[in-house]
C-alpha cells in the first residue's frame, strides 16, 4: 500500500483540524454574532437608563448662607454649598475620601440621609413617563455587577415597565448608578459576549484568549483546506509535476 504523500496528510489533517475546532469554538462564535448584533440594536442611553434619569445638579438657592463653622484641620478636600432636596445643605469632603451633609447655619449633621429624603431625591431626577416608588433599602455590600459602591446607598426602586433602580449615596445623597431591564439584559449579553460571565469587564480572560488562539487556528486551517481545493493550484501543481 502506497504512502499517503505529504500534501494528503496535510489536506486530512487540515480536515480533523478545522472540523473538530469549528464544532468546539463555533457555539461561541455564534454567541459574539448573536450578542453583538443584540448590542448594537440595543440604544446606549436606554441601557444605561439616561433617558429617564436626569443628573443635571439643582440651582444653588439664592439666599443660600455660607458655612462660618467649618475648622480646617488640614485633611479637608472641599466644602460646597449646594442644592438637595429642594434645601441648601453644606458638603464636607475629606482626603480621605469621607462625605458629610451639614446644615449651612448650624452644621448640624444631616447624613446618612433618610429613606423618605432617598424617596423624594428619587422622584426629583426621574424625568420618564409619571411613576411613583415601589420600594427603597439600604445596601452595604455589592449588588452583583449592578452596582458597586459606594456605601453605604439607597436603592431606590421604581414602580415602572422597566423596574428601573436607582442608587444613591447615604453620605452624600449624591445619584449613582441607575439599572433598567434593559440594563440587565444587555449586562447578561455582554458577559456571554467577551465571555466574563462574573465580573463583566475583563476582556483579557484566559478564556476569551483561548477562543480567540482557537478561532485564529480554524482560519489558518480553513487556508490550508482551500489552498488544496482550488483548481487554478491543482493544474500548476501538475504541470510542474510533468516539466
Amino acid at each position: 500500500m502506497a504512502t499517503p504523500s505529504l500534501k494528503l496528510r496535510l489536506h486530512v489533517l487540515g480536515s480533523k483540524i478545522h472540523k473538530w475546532l469549528a464544532i468546539f469554538v463555533g457555539v461561541q462564535v455564534l454567541l459574539w454574532m448573536g450578542t453583538g448584533a443584540l448590542m448594537s440594536f440595543l440604544d446606549l442611553e436606554e441601557v444605561r437608563s439616561e433617558h429617564v434619569v436626569s443628573r443635571e445638579q439643582e440651582a444653588l438657592p439664592a439666599d443660600a448662607p455660607l458655612p462660618a463653622w467649618v475648622a480646617n484641620d488640614g485633611t479637608l478636600a472641599a466644602v460646597t454649598t449646594r442644592s438637595l432636596d429642594g434645601d441648601a445643605v453644606t458638603e464636607v469632603r475629606k482626603f480621605d475620601g469621607s462625605v458629610s451633609l451639614h446644615d449651612p447655619v448650624t452644621g448640624r449633621k444631616l447624613s446618612p440621609i433618610s429613606a423618605a429624603t432617598a424617596k423624594s431625591i428619587a422622584l426629583r431626577a426621574w424625568t420618564g413617563p409619571r411613576t411613583t416608588i415601589e420600594a427603597a433599602r439600604i445596601v452595604d455590600d455589592p449588588i452583583g455587577t449592578e452596582f458597586r459602591g459606594p456605601f453605604p446607598a439607597w436603592q431606590v426602586t421604581y414602580a415602572d415597565e422597566a423596574s428601573t433602580r436607582i442608587y444613591i449615596d447615604a453620605a452624600s445623597g449624591t445619584l449613582g448608578a441607575a439599572r433598567s431591564d434593559t440594563w440587565r439584559l444587555f449586562d447578561f449579553i455582554w458577559g456571554l459576549h467577551i465571555m466574563d460571565w462574573t465580573e463583566r469587564d475583563r476582556i483579557n480572560s484566559w478564556w476569551l484568549l483561548l477562543f480567540g488562539i482557537g478561532g485564529t487556528i480554524i482560519a489558518l486551517s480553513g487556508f490550508v483546506l482551500l489552498a488544496n481545493r482550488m483548481p487554478r493550484l491543482r493544474r500548476r501543481a501538475k504541470k510542474s509535476k510533468l516539466a
